[in-house]
């Protein structure tokens, strides 16, 4: 006996200008113009869709994969644009209230980057770096705080993805588009285009 199949629900998705208010907010691009020259779009295509109340998916998507954010938040304008860190609040002995985040925490073993719960940190500390997309990685003693919205090297330390492993490596942007990659003590020279940058190392804590 077949079991009665279950229908996919119709979604009320916000139309037009809602959805490219908030990629421009994610984005933190300040017109629609900008917007345009950004996602290479032409004004005119945006301006219709705002005119016809036309949902820009094409633009979410992207948006999405692109930040991190929150696709339920983009286009049904529901929860959090980084729903991955959940906060909430903790009142210390001196009755002081202290709002506290839970991030996703990944080990890195190999190469591989595989779930290992999550931590929690003060929300202030993300403030003070002015950072909102965030993972957590643990390597050996050590966890590192990523920013997953920096993926362009410049001089750091980075989570790059390096043919489909995952490392933790200090970078130096060099002329010409090259990137100097330091691997445990031996220096490497690369084209950028080689490697992907999943996200710069914010703040490093040693364990024990």
């Amino acid at each position: 006996m077949n079991k009665k199949q279950v229908l996919l629900p119709t979604i009320d998705y916000q139309l037009g200008k809602q959805v490219t208010d908030r990629i421009r907010e994610v984005l933190d691009i300040k017109s629609v113009r900008a917007l345009a020259e950004n996602a290479e779009v032409s004004y005119s295509t945006i301006t219709t869709w705002h005119q016809r109340n036309s949902c820009p998916f094409d633009l979410a998507i992207r948006s999405h994969l692109h930040k991190g954010v929150s696709l339920k938040w983009l286009l049904l304008g529901e929860g959090t644009p980084y729903p991955n860190a959940a906060t909430h609040a903790y009142q210390g002995d001196n009755d002081e209230v202290k709002k506290l985040i839970d991030i996703d925490l990944f080990w890195l073993k190999n190469g591989k980057l595989a779930q290992d719960g999550s931590i929690t940190l003060e929300q202030f500390l993300l403030d003070e770096l002015s950072i909102t997309n965030v993972i957590a990685i643990r390597e050996e003693d050590h966890i590192y705080i990523v920013d997953q919205e920096a993926q362009q090297a410049v001089s750091g330390s980075y989570l790059i993805d390096f043919d489909g492993l995952y490392s933790v490596n200090d970078i130096q942007r060099l002329p010409e588009k090259q990137l100097a990659i330091d691997f445990k003590g031996s220096p490497l020279v690369v084209a950028e285009h080689t490697l992907k940058i999943s996200g710069r190392v914010v703040l490093r804590m040693s364990r024990g």
